[in-house]
């Protein structure tokens, strides 16, 4: 992986850790958040130039093209299915052939129960948001094949699961 995309990036936390093994990084946030990811990333260590910011709410604003990697962390609980369909096939068209998607969210089973923790956490997703709320693994591997990735991969990690998406089309 050259070059990545931190959609949703918040403070920078990822967007650091990758800059550290030699990726060159956007980081795509609120222009809120992108001036506390400012600060952050200053104070890391990480050398100047080896994150990017784009500013802008990333359903509706170009998030760029060329990467190899779009990393999006703990986004996708705050939208609808409909929203999340149509920023997956966004970032299709963001990648580079070969380029991967990798969606991390709170793991939820299937039939949204377990953990009861997620189980809640979907309540006040679907309370507080236009649509959002916890989804299952196989629910986000849908929306990549709707999307058009292919070779879908699920790992869980702790707290949750990373479910990854590759374009293999040009």
């Amino acid at each position: 992986v050259a070059r990545a995309l931190d959609l949703g990036g918040g403070p920078g936390t990822y967007s650091i850790e990758m800059a550290k093994r030699g990726v060159h990084v956007t980081l795509f946030d609120t222009p809120d958040t992108v001036k506390i990811a400012r600060k952050v990333v200053r104070r890391s260590g990480v050398s100047k130039g080896a994150i990017d910011f784009r500013e802008g709410n990333f359903l509706h604003d170009d998030i760029g093209k060329g990467y190899d990697l779009i990393f999006i962390s703990q986004i996708f609980h705050s939208y609808s299915e409909a929203d999340n369909v149509r920023l997956l096939k966004k970032c299709l068209g963001s990648l580079k052939r070969n380029g991967r998607a990798v969606i991390q969210e709170f793991l939820i089973s299937e039939d949204r129960t377990r953990p009861v923790w997620s189980s809640l956490f979907a309540i006040n997703m679907f309370v507080n948001t236009d649509g959002g709320r916890t989804y299952s693994p196989n629910e986000i591997r849908s929306w990549f094949l709707k999307a058009g990735f292919r070779g879908i991969k699920k790992k869980t990690v702790t707290e949750g699961v990373l479910v990854i998406g590759k374009k293999q089309k040009p």
